[in-house]
């Protein structure tokens, strides 16, 4: 089972540390869900602080937080 209860991520482009909670599933690995939901949240940020900036800087926030480490 994950160990973490929590994911965060930080925003490259306000710097705003974003936490989500560990998703429950059926299964005892966690972390697709919880990526999955970490990403939503991103986008959602994006959108809603950044929208009069959604041009390439807001672009590539949501491309570095969704891609895979």
């Amino acid at each position: 089972m994950d160990s973490a209860s929590h994911r965060f991520g930080k925003c490259s482009e306000c710097q705003e540390i974003i936490c989500v909670e560990k998703v429950v599933t059926d299964s005892q690995n966690t972390e697709p869900r919880t990526t999955e939901m970490l990403y939503k949240v991103f986008r959602t940020h994006v959108t809603l602080k950044h929208s009069e900036e959604m041009n390439q800087s807001a672009a590539r926030i949501v491309r570095e937080a969704t891609k895979e480490k």
